[in-house]
């Protein structure tokens, strides 16, 4: 064991993960931040990469899920992206991009996480500090800070760079109203914030989709009013209609990463509904699907990966309207200790389902 470790790398599937003592470069740009961090959350993402389902730039510091401290600021970072005055010694998360702000992508279609220059933190092949296992992280040029406003605590704010703004995201692609009903395909972190936030934002009936009874139980905490355990159900879509008196429904969203249960979101839906797909992002995703069904129901079904800072913004003003409402800092923990054995503890203890986010608190 390394003494007094400040970063914990991965260098590749299947190797073990290591414990090193990183130098911290002092020499800033006009436009970056050292932060100090509080505590990181392990998001599905990164259990994906440490298993080796997607292909991964290494030696890199995983985690992009973050709260921290500024202890270092660039002359020009002056205001975070709500004009709020920044300082050293604030408490802040940050888009999990940065980008350039100038390429087709950044103007004209207006999805800076798809900039061609895109950083991505926790997602780069790096010695230096870009991600959260680590007792610090640089923030760079073209990152959206947010000052976390003190009525919030770090768990309710850490899931919020990846999981609370992903759904944020995929409500704004879609183009969400207040409806009849919405159904959430999965309960993992991103199932409780997309229950919470339709209710918030004035669904009048969620229902949760898992085949966890523990999940499903605690999306009830989160607002969903209907639960249906997919192990358990034969035909889920006959259920959906008799729920919605033979309409179906208004909005369906799909977090679970699992491609096979898209037809059945297609399926669930009234004439003119919606469906964002939010989770079955990795290659060999593919999916078989009736053409006409879309058509003749006049369907509208959208995509998004990652999100830009307005859907971060949107993400912690929705948990700060509804703290009272829904428990967010059960989606927290256990916390795991900073050590390379003890974040993979919190990597088995994702993949195996015994916890939502996983959390580590370098400091």
């Amino acid at each position: 064991m390394t003494e007094n470790p400040n970063a914990i790398i991965f260098s590749g599937v299947g190797k073990p993960l290591e414990e090193k003592i990183l130098t911290i470069n002092d020499e800033l740009d006009e436009n970056e931040a050292i932060v100090k961090i509080s505590i990181a959350t392990v998001c599905g993402s990164d259990v994906h990469s440490w298993l080796g389902h997607r292909s991964f730039p290494t030696p890199c510091i995983l985690g992009h899920e973050i709260v921290g401290i500024i202890i270092k600021l660039g002359k020009n970072l002056t205001h975070d992206f709500l004009n709020n005055p920044l300082s050293v010694g604030d408490r802040i998360t940050w888009s999990m991009t940065a980008s350039c702000g100038e390429c087709f992508n950044c103007k004209t279609a207006k999805l800076p996480q798809k900039c061609i220059k895109l950083f991505k933190y926790g997602h780069v092949a790096s010695n230096e500090f870009t991600g959260g296992f680590a007792k610090f992280v640089k923030i760079l040029k073209g990152s959206f800070i947010f000052k976390i406003p003190p009525d919030l605590s770090d768990k309710q704010v850490v899931p919020l760079m990846c999981a609370g703004a992903t759904i944020t995201s995929g409500l704004d692609a879609a183009n969400f109203k207040p409806c009849d009903y919405v159904v959430v395909q999965g309960c993992g972190a991103l199932g409780l914030y997309a229950c919470a936030f339709s209710k918030q934002l004035g669904c009048k009936t969620v229902i949760s989709i898992d085949t966890n009874q523990h999940r499903l139980e605690l999306s009830k905490e989160f607002g969903a009013d209907i639960l249906i355990n997919s192990s358990t159900e034969k035909d889920i879509i006959s259920k959906i209609q008799n729920i919605t008196d033979g309409q179906g429904a208004d909005f369906a969203i799909e977090v679970t990463g699992d491609p096979t249960v898209i037809s059945d979101g297609i399926g669930f839906l009234r004439i003119g509904g919606s469906y964002s797909l939010l989770g079955a992002i990795y290659p060999g995703s593919n999916i078989t699907v009736d053409s006409s069904t879309i058509i003749t129901k006049c369907l509208k079904i959208s995509g998004m990966h990652n999100y830009a800072p307005i859907h971060l913004k949107n993400a912690i003003e929705l948990v700060q309207q509804s703290k009272e409402k829904y428990p967010y800092e059960k989606i927290v923990g256990p916390n795991f200790k900073f050590t390379k054995d003890g974040l993979e503890d919190a990597f088995n203890s994702l993949n195996s389902k015994k916890s939502l986010r996983p959390s580590i608190t370098p400091n």
